[in-house]
């Protein structure tokens, strides 16, 4: 693009500019750091269906996040779990989970600091954005002697560097 006299910065272009968003992969960390996510002010779905026994299912299930920047809406099976707006970024998720697939979806909103960067202001915020992670699904089930219990990981650990995982799906849009 070569700008007219006068012209600078998004001006040059004398329509705007549209970026159309859509489903995508992508794993977890700071979308900011990802080319044409670094403006993107919004929110992202991370989405991942795990596979529980029924004994896992019986017991206690916690979603643990990991750094979220900068809020989380928890579903699974389709049913709002909790909503996280400030660590700890954990979310009791036993009430909706059940023995087979069982299908967790994260709603991550960022802040405008990364829309900030791309018009004249005084704010500038924070530009990490999203599930940065690692995310763990943490069940624990009872170990048979009374009031006891044992921890295991259910399925695999959520995070961006061994998983397909709650992560390696988001769509970015409204």
């Amino acid at each position: 693009v070569k700008p007219e006299t006068g012209f600078c910065g998004a001006a040059v272009f004398p329509a705007p500019v549209r970026l159309e968003c859509g489903p995508g992969v992508t794993a977890l960390g700071d979308w900011s750091k990802m080319g044409a996510m670094e403006c993107y002010s919004g929110g992202v779905w991370y989405r991942k269906t795990v596979a529980l026994a029924a004994r896992q299912a019986g017991g206690r299930t916690t979603l643990d996040l990991g750094r979220v920047v900068a809020t989380a809406e928890v579903r699974v099976n389709g049913q709002l779990a909790g909503i996280r707006v400030a660590p700890p970024w954990t979310v009791d998720i036993t009430e909706w989970v059940k023995p087979g697939e069982n299908r967790i979806e994260v709603l991550v909103f960022n802040t405008l600091a990364n829309h900030y960067v791309t018009i004249p202001t005084r704010y500038r915020g924070d530009l990490a954005s999203g599930l940065l992670g690692p995310a763990t699904l943490i069940v624990t089930t009872p170990s048979g002697h009374g009031a006891a219990s044992a921890e295991t990981k259910a399925g695999d650990r959520i995070t961006s560097k061994d998983s397909p995982s709650i992560g390696r799906t988001a769509d970015a849009g409204p």
